[in-house]
Parts: C-alpha cells; sequence; structure tokens
C-alpha cells in the first residue's frame, strides 16, 4: 500500500502549527515530524491491523499517528491502520461492532469498559501472553490489578492515572493565601477555596464536574475521606451514614459557600481543564492529564499539585485508572495486534505517549525519570500510597449505568431538585440491581 505523498505533508504542516502555538514543544518538533518525512511503501504482502482510538483531539491524534507511522516503518510484514472515534460514541461502535462480529483488531479503552466487554464474551484473553512479556514484573501491581477480570489480564494498562488537586500558586501569592501540605484537611480546603472565590471578579475557588463518569467518581473520592465504601461485606453502602454526611459537605460547597461557577453541574473535562487555565477558577480536580495543558495554561511556575485533603474520618483516597490496550476475540490479525501493542508499551513509545498526554507510565522506571519531578505532578506522586482502583470497577453492569443513571442523580443534587440523602439511595439501588 502506497500513502498519499500529500497526507504526509500535511502532517508536516499541521505539527508545525502545533508547534507554532505551543501545543508542542518546539524541540520536540523534530520528533513528531520524523515519521512522516518519506512515505513507507509496504510490501503488498503486509497485513493490516486495525486499531480503534476514542479520544480524538487534535494533539492525541498527532501523537497516535506518529507513534502508528513510526511503528509501520519499522515493519515489513505488518500495517496498522488506525480509526480515530469520538470519545462519546466508540462504547456504542465497539458493542455495535461485536454484535456483528467485526470489531477492530485493537483498540484504546477505559479499564471500567474492560469487565463490560469481558462479559460479553468479546475479548481475548491475554493472560498467558503477558506473563512472558518482557516488561511484566517491572510493571506496578496495581497497573495489572486495572485489566485484570475474574482472574484473567484481558488488556495492558497503557498508562494510569491517579487524582489530585491543581492549584493556582501565583493567584494564592497575589491573595496572600497560604499553600497547605500535602497532608491539608477538608477545613484547609474549603478556607483556601473561599480565599480564592471573587464573584465580582467571575473567580471561584474550586471547578467542580457535573458532566460524565467522573462526576460520580470525583464525589466518591471525597465521601472516602469521611470513611465512606461504595461496598463493604458484597453489599452497596454507598448511602451509608458516613457517605450521606459527606455528600452534604460536597454539595455545601456549590448551594451553601458558593465557592463553585454557577455552570457547575454541566461542566465536563473541558470546562474544569479550560477554567482553571482562563482564571476562573482556582482548585480543581483531576488526573495528571491535565499538567501538560495547565504548563500551557498558566505557565510551569503557577500552579502546583496537592493530594485530595484529608477528611473527618483522616482517611482519603484517590482512584487509580488505566487507559487499556485491548485486544478483541474475533480480531482477524491477532499476531499483528500482540506485535503492535507490545511496541506500543515499549519504553520509548510508552514513556513518549504519557509524557507527552501528562499521564503516569506502568512502569516506576520510567516514572523515575526528570519529567515527573515537576511540582504540577507531585500531588499524583504523593497520592501513591492510598491509590487504589475504582469500587466502580466491581461489576461490569456498573460501567454504563453510572453514566445514564449516576450522573443525572449527582446533577440533580447538584442543583438542589434532590437531597443528597436522595441522591445516594437512588446511587445505591442502581447499583444494587446492577451487581450481576
Amino acid at each position: 500500500m502506497v500513502k498519499d505523498d500529500a497526507y504526509y505533508a500535511s502532517r508536516r504542516q499541521f505539527l508545525q502549527t502545533l508547534a507554532a502555538t505551543g501545543a508542542i514543544a518546539a524541540a520536540d518538533l523534530a520528533w513528531w515530524q520524523e515519521p512522516f518525512l518519506g512515505p513507507r511503501r509496504a510490501g503488498a504482502a503486509a497485513s493490516t491491523v486495525r486499531f480503534q482510538f476514542s479520544v480524538p483531539e487534535p494533539l492525541r491524534i498527532s501523537l497516535v499517528e506518529s507513534l502508528v507511522e513510526r511503528f509501520n516503518k519499522s515493519q515489513s510484514d505488518v500495517e496498522v491502520k488506525v480509526e480515530f472515534v469520538p470519545q462519546a460514541q466508540a462504547r456504542q461502535k465497539l458493542i455495535t461492532a461485536v454484535s456483528a462480529g467485526s470489531p477492530p483488531d485493537c483498540c484504546q479503552i477505559w479499564d471500567n469498559w474492560v469487565g463490560e466487554f469481558d462479559g460479553m464474551n468479546a475479548l481475548e484473553d491475554l493472560t498467558a501472553r503477558i506473563k512472558g512479556w518482557k516488561h511484566y514484573k517491572d510493571t506496578v501491581p496495581v497497573a495489572w490489578q486495572t485489566v485484570t477480570v475474574k482472574g484473567k489480564l484481558l488488556s495492558f494498562p497503557w498508562v494510569v492515572t491517579n487524582d489530585a488537586i491543581f492549584v493556582r500558586t501565583d493567584r494564592a501569592k497575589e491573595y496572600g493565601l497560604k499553600i497547605p501540605g500535602p497532608d491539608w484537611t477538608w477545613d484547609d480546603f474549603l478556607t483556601l477555596a473561599k480565599g480564592f472565590t471573587k464573584p465580582d471578579k467571575n473567580q471561584y475557588g474550586f471547578g467542580m464536574r457535573g458532566a460524565g463518569t467522573w462526576a460520580v467518581l470525583y464525589a466518591t473520592e471525597f465521601l472516602y475521606s469521611n470513611g465512606a465504601q461504595v461496598l463493604k461485606d458484597g453489599k452497596v453502602v454507598i448511602n451509608s451514614p458516613e457517605s450521606v454526611q459527606a455528600f452534604e459537605w460536597y454539595i455545601d460547597l456549590i448551594r451553601k459557600h458558593k465557592i463553585t461557577p454557577p455552570s457547575v453541574a454541566t461542566d465536563g473535562y473541558r470546562q474544569i481543564v479550560e477554567g482553571f487555565g482562563r482564571g476562573v477558577t482556582s482548585m480543581y480536580l483531576h488526573n495528571s492529564g491535565s499538567v501538560e495543558e495547565q504548563k500551557k495554561f498558566v505557565g510551569e511556575p503557577n500552579f502546583a499539585t496537592l493530594p485530595l485533603p484529608l477528611g473527618p474520618a483522616k482517611k482519603r483516597a484517590s482512584f487509580y485508572f488505566s487507559e487499556t490496550l485491548t485486544m478483541f476475540k474475533a480480531a482477524k490479525n491477532k499476531e499483528g495486534a500482540w506485535k503492535f501493542m507490545t511496541w506500543l508499551m515499549d519504553d520509548e513509545p510508552n514513556y513518549d505517549y504519557a509524557k507527552t498526554l501528562g499521564l503516569l507510565p506502568t512502569r516506576q522506571a520510567l516514572a523515575d525519570r526528570p519529567h515527573y519531578k515537576h511540582p504540577g505532578y507531585q500531588g499524583f506522586v504523593k497520592s501513591f500510597p492510598f491509590s487504589i482502583v475504582s469500587p466502580y470497577l466491581a461489576y461490569a453492569g456498573w460501567g454504563g449505568k453510572l453514566d445514564s443513571e449516576g450522573v443525572p442523580l449527582v446533577q440533580q443534587a447538584m442543583l438542589g431538585k434532590i437531597s443528597p440523602k436522595e441522591c445516594l439511595d437512588k446511587l445505591a439501588e442502581v447499583l444494587t440491581k446492577n451487581m450481576a
């Protein structure tokens, strides 16, 4: 197959535009462009690997295309074709493709989808292959936990994330506010958030997420700070007294203390990240995936991250997630898919992907590189001791229900349409009904 020369020229031009706008570092431009300097002319016998990628933002598209072309140029018998699908459509598209018997050979999906697709008997069991893989023992154990279902390793944990609080250190200095240490408390958090809040300037202390699955997850992390749990002795206890007390405090940040933007109930990933970058908010909860963006938005010296604050129970939890590389049982080119996935997991491709997107590599040797010493990553590093696999991964049926039923319940609580207790009681019902 012959790649169109015009395509390579257009990709080089686009990368130059990204470098000019600061989306990628000028010093890294040569690395990004190198795979597009000349077309690869694969042999007619080269087998095709279909790879679906489900976060098609401009930077990720360029990064994945660069990695795919780099892989293709290193091969003579395999050629990867990447299919970019909007994140909101990716899960349903995969379900449809699996049902039709025509899934891609491999894909990038989130770990909270893995159990669901295993329940459809759609995923290739990679246990034997992975345990014989050269980096199996070097990968942190919690990363393997995120992709293990019923004792089977069903994916590679491409990169992992946990959560921490982003803080505008420059604005704290401007307003004479003290940045707490890593063992700060809910009281410290609220005091700082109130100090940052200046409604007359359209400035608020905390950018809270109301849209998407993570609206439930972020709230749950705060509940864990009060000793709450999602599951206990096999029963759903997300509506325990400890949970309700913590969720009331969390909702009070909006309803009583008004330290969040008025748009909180519909704010998603983009809104909380860009709100911080524009100065509308001075704190937000997110994973390390937005560290690199904030370096460009607010400047490297002007922000840091802290672990989630300790609650009344003197506890806290940060949930681990992994972005996975997963192979389907009905894949038409399993050997080619395995070759591609293991190449992406090699040191340099893996590090380049993680570093560019601000995500955390799954091997300690890569996480120890100087890039991760920046203050923007310290909140995540300091959260490792109390980071756990998300409790919502316990049952495959919970993944889709968090989106379809959990998020609307949290939004209703944020808007004052239902009480925090009513929200958690209904969420507990949803989870209990979907424990199969």
